[in-house]
């Protein structure tokens, strides 16, 4: 079809003659979309918002927050990927337990429920490999999680999905929580890494400078006899006596010190007190030991029993903050004795160093001394780091935060029933419509001179209108033959008269450089039933004669005979019983019957004939009748059978001057179509003229010369 030639009411009569195809195509998709709506499991999801910040958070440095703002958005990009690690949503799964989950839990496929009923293999095999299990849940687990940057911004959404919409919320929640989380234990384990390597160079610094205090001893004591006074030798000899007495009660007192520790901390009084010998210790221990057996001798659940547990637990209070308090006087008397070795270890190096030495032996403890120095200072200088990092790796905090929590959704995000239904009605009503298109175009009826010129290359002479009277269709055979009679000035016989004159043109063409005697045979054919072949005969048969030409109608339908029964004639002898007997042509009269238009013979049937009549149209008096009938009239016209059922007209159309095809309009495929032409064309040749006639139309729709009906013809008379 010509786009140019399209408009509203071409749609609308494609819209109404395929209204059935349309209507069945929507029904069908819309129908399967709600089948499929009502299959699915109503899914919830639940989002939650985190806000990756760009500075990197210090809490004892919070002024070099700003030097780590990133120039790009790597950063946040990085933090998603992080999200999707399977590392950060098994420790989510761990958290909510969803291997144990009927959701995302265990699931055997199709395979393993064979191999389990087949024996192959048993269930306990199958639940035991937990890494496989793990594997299938973390799948579920990310298939139901979404997790993506909001834009170009700093806040990631993390969506989980789930059949329950308070499991979808916990989900959500508990995956950013779990993020968050790693995130500080990440910051964590790097502090304490960073502790533990300085303890280890703490111990090595200590081990320094121990050796250094040591070697610098050794020197001293080495080189005392070299000091020149004795006097001042006799006073280092008293104070190498002092400090070592020093140094047995500091490791006495640190000995006692760890040993009270370790028994404080099992609660053992009996033996600090007899470590300590603390009186103070000794007179609460001992009402401790009247208290627990007054309670041996209480009455089990009684207020006194109740009374004596808390004078119980009043009492360990007690005991423990003096083994506090005496903890702390041995930790002041190792710290004493530890400062008082320093000052008599000093006080040493200094009287030897002020004594009359040799440079040697000063340049040596000036190196010694030096090397000690050193090794305090970084000692000191790790220390305070060490303090630092201990400190920090309380007070991490994490570089993202979680700005709004997943909350349990009022309603379904999947299947999103409103959205599937529109979406297959729009779909249904799109395939119908194009289905309809291509019905109406390619594969069912024809709608218009235009395409079916187009599909087939053989002109429409004319589109005959569907009689209606009184807003109904006319169907009776009768009544339409008498049509061009009863109402010559409407669109029904302007369309007849249309094709006599298609026909005389045609055929004028056809014989213009020939030279031919005696009447045309215009062949009257269909390509199936029901066409309106028959009435079309009569009508161009009634046309020609009332053009004043010598017309012979001849029914050559041996099989149903129609004319006969639409002109409700009852003739005494038809068609068939003239080709089965031997007659002359002055006994073929009494086998015409006058039409009541003057000029029209008609050779009608009578009854329907049983043998094979293509036989019977190949006989001699078949031929016979044709050459009389070429003798005595301008034009004969053959009310052929249907082309496709029967052979009789591919026989009849060899004997034609011209074939005029009447396809119902809308209706008639174009396959079927398409076939009547070939078969016509394979026996009587491509050179037979073919005119296509298009009846029952509908008034102004399939051809443009319809748009004007209205404007020269009267409406028939009710």
């Amino acid at each position: 079809m010509d786009s140019s030639e399209f408009d509203v009411r071409n749609a609308i009569g494609l819209v109404r003659r395929q209204i059935w195809l349309i209507l069945s195509t929507v029904l069908i998709i819309v129908g399967l979309a709600a089948v499929y709506v009502f299959l699915q499991t109503p899914t919830y999801t639940a989002s939650t918002l985190i806000l990756v910040d760009p500075r990197q958070k210090n809490a004892l440095d919070p002024e070099s927050q700003m030097s780590l703002l990133p120039t790009d958005n790597a950063r946040v990009e990085s933090e998603v990927e992080i999200l999707k690690s399977p590392s950060t949503q098994i420790g989510a799964i761990s958290r909510l337990e969803l291997v144990k989950d009927p959701e995302f839990g265990v699931k055997l496929s199709t395979v393993d429920r064979l191999m389990v009923f087949f024996k192959v293999k048993s269930m306990e095999n199958l639940l035991a490999d937990t890494d496989a299990q793990l594997r299938a849940v973390l799948t579920r687990f990310s298939n139901n999680v979404t997790i993506a940057r909001r834009g170009l911004t700093y806040v990631i959404s993390v969506s989980a999905t789930s059949a329950d919409p308070a499991k979808a919320a916990l989900i959500a929640n508990t995956l950013s929580a779990t993020y968050i989380d790693a995130q500080v234990d990440a910051k964590i384990s790097n502090a304490l890494s960073v502790r533990d390597a300085l303890n280890r160079r703490l111990a090595q610094a200590s081990t320094t400078i121990n050796q250094n205090e040591n070697r610098i001893d050794a020197f001293v004591n080495e080189n005392i006899e070299k000091v020149s006074n004795e006097s001042t030798r006799a006073d280092i000899s008293a104070m190498r006596a002092s400090l070592e007495n020093l140094k047995a009660e500091s490791v006495s007192a640190q000995s006692l010190q760890t040993s009270v520790a370790t028994l404080a901390a099992n609660k053992d009084w009996d033996g600090i007190a007899a470590q300590l010998r603390s009186d103070t210790i000794s007179q609460i221990k001992a009402e401790r030991d009247k208290v627990l057996a007054d309670i041996g001798n209480a009455a089990a659940g009684s207020a006194r029993e109740s009374n004596l547990r808390a004078s119980l637990t009043e009492l360990d209070k007690r005991l423990s903050d003096q083994v506090n308090v005496e903890l702390g006087t041995l930790s002041e008397r190792v710290k004493t004795a530890q400062q008082e070795q320093d000052r008599l270890r000093t006080s040493i190096r200094d009287t030897v160093l002020s004594s009359n030495l040799s440079n040697d032996v000063m340049v040596k403890i000036y190196e010694l001394q030096q090397e000690s120095s050193v090794a305090k200072t970084l000692y000191q200088d790790l220390l305070q780091r060490l303090r630092g990092v201990e400190t920090q790796a309380d007070l991490q905090l994490a570089d993202s935060r979680i700005v709004s929590s997943a909350l349990p959704p009022d309603a379904p995000s999947a299947p999103k029933t409103k959205l599937i239904l529109t979406l297959a009605l729009v779909a249904g009503l799109g395939l119908g419509l194009g289905l309809a298109f291509l019905n109406e175009n390619f594969i069912g009826g024809f709608t218009s001179d235009q395409q079916f010129e187009a599909v087939l290359g053989v002109p429409v002479i004319s589109s005959v209108p569907l009689l209606s009277r009184a807003g109904r269709s006319i169907t009776e055979r009768s009544q339409v033959a008498s049509e061009l009679l009863d109402h010559p000035l409407t669109a029904y016989s302007e369309s007849i008269r249309r094709i006599r004159l298609g026909l005389e043109n045609m055929l004028r063409r056809k014989l213009q450089d020939k030279s031919r005697e005696g009447g045309l045979i215009v062949m009257v054919g269909s390509a199936i039933p029901g066409e309106g072949k028959t009435t079309t005969a009569i009508a161009i048969a009634r046309a020609f004669a009332m053009s004043g030409k010598r017309v012979l109608l001849v029914d050559c339908d041996l099989r149903r005979p129609s004319i006969a029964p639409s002109l409700g004639l009852t003739p005494e002898n038809g068609l068939a019983d003239y080709l089965t007997l031997s007659l002359d042509s002055q006994s073929i009269r009494q086998f015409v019957t006058k039409d009541k238009v003057p000029g029209l013979d008609m050779i009608v049937g009578k009854n329907t004939h049983r043998t094979s009549t293509d036989s019977l149209i190949e006989t001699a008096q078949f031929n016979l009748l044709m050459e009389l009938a070429k003798e005595r009239f301008e034009i004969i016209v053959l009310d052929t059978p249907p082309i496709l059922p029967v052979v009789d007209a591919q026989y009849l159309a060899t004997r034609a001057d011209i074939v005029t095809l009447v396809v119902h309009w809308a209706s008639t495929s174009q396959r079927d179509v398409r076939s009547a032409i070939n078969d016509l064309r394979t026996t009587a040749g491509d050179e037979l003229p073919i005119a296509a006639v298009l009846s029952k139309a509908e008034l102004g729709v399939g051809s443009y010369r319809n748009k004007y009906n209205s404007y020269y013809y009267y409406a028939p008379e009710s």
